[in-house]
């Protein structure tokens, strides 16, 4: 059923190209937030033109390679990747029912934005560690807790990867099990 679901959603172009462009955006995010601050005085300079301002945050995107550790680098790629594949299936699934109900869905949504938040929660450097959990920890007092954990703060990106996983699996086996419904109250989707 899962499979079958996937295969449903990302045969059609539009959902397959929303998930990447999802995917990429969130992707985008997660390199720049280490360098959050440097990102938004580029963005917002008045002085800097429009083409050095792309080039400069596009270079930006390779600090993948140099600020993140290749744990770091991998769980990142793949929440961005899990997410922009759950908004496209739950954007699948919810649409056509949108009309029928108004609360399809609400547990994969949930599941995939939490799953979202806790990736987050575990994107860092290789030098500084986490970059949310850090500041939060250090505000609560409890900074010496991450580095009691095995891998400094980056279990936070498993659980995201396995939440965001288990998000896309759900709303896969229902779009799954809708697709070849034999009574027809499920039709699938149309096309998008």
């Amino acid at each position: 059923m899962i499979l079958a679901g996937l295969r449903t959603v990302f045969s059609r172009g539009g959902y397959l190209l929303l998930a990447i462009c999802v995917g990429a955006a969130i992707f985008v995010l997660a390199t720049w937030l280490p360098n959050a601050r440097l990102a938004w005085q580029i963005g917002s300079s008045g002085s800097i033109s429009f083409a050095d301002k792309a080039r400069i945050l596009t270079a930006l995107i390779g600090s993948i390679a140099t600020n993140f550790t290749i744990f770091s680098a991998i769980s990142t790629m793949a929440i961005a990747g899990l997410f922009g594949a759950n908004v496209a299936a739950i954007t699948f699934y919810v649409q056509p029912r949108w009309r029928h109900s108004r609360t399809a869905g609400p547990t994969q949504a949930a599941t995939s934005l939490a799953g979202l938040l806790s990736g987050v929660a575990g994107v860092g450097c290789a030098a500084c560690g986490t970059f949310a959990i850090g500041p939060v920890l250090t505000f609560m007092g409890a900074a010496g807790l991450v580095a009691l954990l095995p891998f400094g703060g980056e279990e936070f990106s498993v659980l995201g990867v396995a939440m965001l996983a288990s998000s896309l699996a759900m709303t896969a086996r229902k779009i799954g099990a809708s697709a070849s419904c034999p009574n027809g109250s499920n039709p699938p989707p149309q096309s998008g």
